[in-house]
């Protein structure tokens, strides 16, 4: 662990994203709190990196004199509207079922975000949540997404929700072009759909999800999700490719690593039968580490569940650029290190991004519509896009 990580203030943090603490571990978070000098600044980062909650519900049960009284009634206000937007993505979850999914007769997986919140966590305020993630059959995207446009949702692409689809020839490349789609519900809430649930690897492409779906009730509504040992597989993947870049995702971890659900034996094996054990003991290991009583600095060497920590620690003070230049260096889009997975998921992750990257994004075809015999122009300026891309992060990487 690089020592400059090791300060008060990343451990508290740390500390802050676990969903519940020992007398022990609170009043190590006690004496954590106050070497902690600068408040305004430890709040600012709580907020970016959406553990904020977290932070209000332990300080509550903490002595009120280890911070500074005015940092209570801040936490107050920005804590309950993060509750509130919870309960705003719960009502959009079950009217996008009722509109979208069952007038159609289709399944669909809720699963990450607010559905978690309801499986795992003791409070549906504590995890601050963006969006509605959907998982789908690939030959329901694009008849859900017809009808949801019919229902009053929007179309939109990535960097554009101001200028969602309409004509009828850009809804047919963005269908074409991708195996997701984002809807924007009539107020507002963004819904992830996709088809599959990694991008290039196909770690999951073989498990049949559907069929091992499990009912969720939630809001007075019952979904469907996956099952505990298949989505903690799912979040370690999708975390660690996210090389673990806000704290809420570590409180996913401790959440369910918490719940009495939990089989980490069983967890492990599926892991093997992924060929991912890599991405999920190092996972165990890193929410182990987010107790304040834990000294970073004597944990096993073999423990890799040190890297992911210190990925997390390097994001604190960042966003999704900082996000997108640590994870630069990522193998086929998904692997930080190459002992996450078997090699040869890695190599096949690899080959398919490449493939992928020269593909014509949906962003090129609405600013330049171009019939579909001469959409293979797209990869000459495409191509010029990446190299100017991996300059400019490379000249980053070197500063």
């Amino acid at each position: 662990m690089n020592p400059s990580f090791n300060t008060a203030d990343m451990r508290l943090h740390i500390a802050f994203a676990k969903i519940r603490l020992t007398d022990n571990e609170r009043a190590a978070a006690e004496d954590l709190a106050r070497q902690v000098q600068d408040w305004d600044g430890f709040i600012e980062t709580a907020v970016r990196n959406f553990s904020l909650p977290n932070m209000r519900m332990h300080l509550a049960n903490m002595d009120p004199g280890c911070v500074p009284a005015e940092v209570h009634a801040q936490l107050k206000t920005a804590a309950n509207a993060f509750a509130m937007r919870n309960m705003l993505l719960i009502s959009a979850q079950r009217a996008f079922k009722e509109r979208c999914i069952d007038p159609l007769g289709e399944t669909a997986i809720f699963f990450k975000g607010i559905t978690l919140v309801g499986q795992y966590y003791p409070d549906l305020g504590l995890r601050p949540c963006r969006d509605i993630d959907v998982l789908v059959r690939p030959g329901s995207l694009r008849p859900i997404v017809l009808h949801a446009i019919k229902a009053g949702y929007r179309f939109v692409v990535a960097g554009q929700a101001d200028h969602p689809l309409t004509e009828p020839s850009e809804i047919e490349a963005a269908l074409h072009y991708r195996n997701d789609a984002t809807l924007l519900s009539p107020e507002g809430m963004a819904i992830d759909m996709q088809v599959k649930l990694d991008k290039f690897s196909g770690i999951f492409a073989e498990t049949d999800v559907f069929g091992q779906a499990t009912p969720i009730s939630l809001g007075g509504t019952e979904f469907l999700t996956m099952p505990p040992a298949f989505l903690f597989n799912y979040i370690c993947h999708h975390h660690a490719r996210h090389v673990w870049s806000r704290l809420h995702w570590l409180s996913d971890l401790d959440a369910m690593v918490s719940a009495p659900v939990f089989d980490e034996a069983a967890t492990l094996a599926l892991a093997d039968r992924l060929n991912q054990r890599g991405t999920v003991e190092a996972s165990l290991e890193m929410q182990r580490l987010m107790s304040p009583t834990a000294n970073w600095a004597d944990a096993p060497e073999s423990w890799r569940g040190q890297k992911f920590l210190e990925l997390s620690l390097r994001n604190l003070a960042g966003d999704l650029e900082l996000e997108k230049r640590i994870g630069f260096t990522m193998k086929g889009g998904e692997f930080m290190f190459d002992w996450q997975a078997d090699p040869a998921l890695i190599r096949r992750a690899r080959w398919r991004q490449w493939r992928r990257m020269l593909q014509p994004t949906i962003r090129q075809y609405t600013r330049f519509p171009l019939p579909r015999g001469l959409r293979w122009l797209y990869v000459f300026p495409r191509f010029v896009h990446l190299m100017e891309r991996t300059r400019d992060r490379t000249g980053k990487e070197a500063e």
